[in-house]
């Protein structure tokens, strides 16, 4: 073994490496005997592809998509569920990035064989509207594809509605459930300000849905809504809601008979099946005279929850097989284990499933297809045969290392600082080793969300640094999700200071314990966990540096400018704006920047419509008017989360760099940080 300090060990992983695993795969279904999935396309600007597999082997992949097409939907901004195809028919319709609009692509030629790609390219149909009409969570249920319309009234050409305000929770945009196939687009539904989950009964007389209103979030309080179709599956009478109680948040209402409709609901504090007896609701919410009180039916309670944050449309959290008679579910605490379960009887087993990441996608014939990962394997789409227990990957979001490369991955350790849950990454390196007595730098890496939850995995991106002698913690504070709901509601109204405080706890943890140098503590985050490095960064001084990446530097900007969806999300955490408006004002790391003391690093999107690049700018103007050193780049193309492979290598490049430059150690083979401001 060679022995050099930590931070300095040479690695054969690059940044350009963990750009080009970049890929990561969603929306993945079962479509005849082929597999169909959405997956980035790195060496094309980081577009969406539609990839179809027919054997159900890794490697075998068609693109569907012509290189000018991108399957991302803007709906809730964060979309999710782009495509969906009719079996039937061999049609895929999705919605394309550049104009929102629904394309038909004929791929019925590609799935029995017969054809290496579609004949015809795609055709548009629904309007121009230049985005202000954009669709998602597109689904096939009971013979038609349905989907979330969202339509930015004051947006569409020749519109007469005036801009009310311009914060987006003011302003009229509508969503709608509707059907859709060649002629068109046929609205079913609207009832609430956010739908998701379209779902038609077995009968086909009912659709069904979630709907939640401001100032909530999915997983703070929703309902579930029926509307009544007649035999021509148009609407036959108003919209009803059938299931809400104040403070209770209902995912994924999924029919498991004519008259049973199951949901993952929370009311005892973490999310569990619960049945509803259809009928019964709907005579309720009715006030049907001489009607017995509808109540829930526990179907599936097990340890952890089976839920998770609507962040992204379409994710499933159980999925009902034979005909309802049987859940296949994924529980989650902190980790996640899979369980197949009886509705009826309500006996359940864990199966032996070594993911320990699982989000569901499709059942078909005793296999599941499931997106996820573990400390051992590599996140991607797997397929998983419940009999035998056999997972067969079916394409994976980044390249598995090699033997030799694999020597540089770290190895994932589970730990909990006082209460605080956290996933540490100690350096790892097949041939150096540190000075005897030099304890590592770290650096935490914060989630976003902040209603999120980082996972144990196989991370490029995490051997990055720890192949070169620098630990990385990922940091589950109070606030993610994963952990039940009281841990998950202890940030309301805390955002930017129980954060800061359990991550403050971990890293000190890992000093306490011998694993960590106090003196070179760095903190980086994304978006939400951009927020609690600058408030970290300013509000204590266990930190040498930090890296803020797309993140909240004055929530009051953000509250004024930000998306719909997420336009009274600060309600929670923080307070109602305006009227706190002094309360953001106290709280914005660009209003504390007397006690910011360490240099920072900015990486921001200029195309970011969740975080505008006019929170970078106002922190910078900040940090040159206090002369403190920082570094900043601007990535023009980029919206919220960098996707191209340049700017994915340039700025974790500059990141490494700006660590080694503050904490004193070489960075071999990295371009110099492009520090600026006075004492760089």
């Amino acid at each position: 073994m060679t022995t050099a300090p930590y931070g300095s060990w040479p690695s054969p992983i690059s940044a350009a490496d963990v750009a080009a695993g970049s890929e990561p795969i969603s929306d993945a279904r079962f479509i005849g005997d082929a597999i169909i999935y959405a997956a980035r396309v790195s060496s094309e600007g980081g577009r969406t592809g539609i990839v179809v597999n027919r054997s159900g082997h890794l490697g075998d992949e068609i693109q569907l998509l012509p290189p000018n097409f991108s399957a991302r939907s803007r709906v809730h901004e964060y979309g999710g569920c782009a495509w969906a195809a009719d079996p039937a028919t061999g049609t895929l319709l999705f919605v394309n990035a550049d104009d929102q609009r629904i394309y038909r692509l004929d791929i019925s030629a590609v799935l029995n064989g017969s054809a290496p790609a579609p004949a015809s390219p795609p055709v548009p149909i629904t309007p121009d509207t230049d985005m202000a009409t954009r669709y998602g969570d597109l689904t096939y249920s009971g013979g038609r594809i349905l989907a979330v319309e969202e339509t930015h009234e004051h947006l569409l050409p020749g519109a007469s509605v005036p801009e009310i305000s311009t914060r987006a929770s003011e302003q009229p945009i509508t969503r709608r459930i509707v059907a859709i196939d060649d002629s068109g687009v046929t609205r079913l539904a609207g009832g609430a300000r956010f739908l998701a989950w379209p779902r038609i009964s077995p009968c086909q007389t009912l659709l069904s849905f979630i709907g939640w209103e401001h100032p909530h979030m999915p997983w703070d309080e929703t309902a579930v809504f029926l509307q009544p179709l007649d035999a021509s599956g148009a609407p036959d009478g108003p919209v009803e809601k059938i299931y809400h109680q104040q403070g209770v948040s209902v995912l994924q209402p999924e029919w498991l008979s004519r008259t049973k409709l199951a949901v993952s609901a929370d009311p005892s504090g973490s999310w569990q099946l619960t049945g509803l007896n259809v009928p019964a609701f709907r005579a309720q919410a009715r006030g049907d005279k001489g009607v017995m009180p509808a109540e829930e039916e526990p179907l599936l309670t097990v340890e952890g929850e089976i839920g998770g944050p609507l962040w992204m449309l379409g994710e499933k959290h159980y999925l009902p097989v034979d005909g309802g008679s049987r859940v296949l579910a994924a529980a989650r605490f902190g980790t996640s284990r899979l369980i197949w379960a009886s509705p009826r009887s309500h006996e359940h087993q864990t199966l032996d499933c070594p993911l320990s990441d699982i989000e569901l996608q499709d059942y078909r014939n005793g296999t599941a297809l499931i997106i996820g990962g573990s400390s051992e394997r590599i996140r991607g789409l797997y397929a998983y045969t419940l009999a035998t227990g056999e997972l067969e990957p079916v394409a994976l979001s980044a390249a598995a290392p090699d033997r030799t490369r694999a020597a540089y991955y770290p190895r994932a350790e589970l730990h909990e600082f006082d209460g605080i849950h956290a996933i540490v990454y100690p350096p790892r390196h097949p041939h150096y080793t540190a000075p005897e007595g030099e304890k590592p730098p770290y650096v935490a890496f914060v989630h976003g969300g902040p209603t999120g939850q980082a996972v144990p995995k196989v991370s490029a991106h995490h051997a990055f640094f720890t192949s070169r002698g620098i630990g990385v913690i990922d940091v589950n504070y109070r606030g993610s999700t994963g952990y039940g709901r009281a841990y998950r509601d202890a940030l309301k109204d805390q955002w930017g200071i129980i954060d800061v405080a359990d991550t403050v706890t971990a890293v000190t943890g890992l000093v306490d314990a011998g694993l960590a140098d106090a003196n070179r503590l760095a903190i980086s985050g994304g978006s939400a966990g951009g927020w609690t490095v600058l408030r970290a960064l300013t509000t204590t001084s266990v930190f040498a540096a930090g890296a803020s990446y797309y993140g909240v530097g004055d929530l009051r900007a953000l509250a004024e400018e930000t998306h719909d969806f997420e336009s009274r999300y600060l309600d929670g955490l923080v307070g109602v704006y305006p009227e706190e408006a002094e309360r953001y004002k106290a709280l914005a790391p660009v209003n504390l920047l007397d006690e910011l003391a360490v240099p920072v690093a900015i990486f921001q999107g200029e195309e970011d419509p969740i975080v505008p690049p006019s929170q970078a700018r106002l922190l910078i103007d900040a940090l040159e008017a206090r002369g403190l050193p920082y570094t900043a780049t601007f990535y023009s193309g980029e919206s919220h989360g960098f996707v191209q492979a340049a700017n994915v290598t340039d700025s974790l490049e500059q990141e490494l760099s700006f660590y080694g430059r503050v904490m004193g150690f070489e960075t071999p083979g990295l371009p110099a940080a492009r520090m600026k401001g006075r004492g760089r």
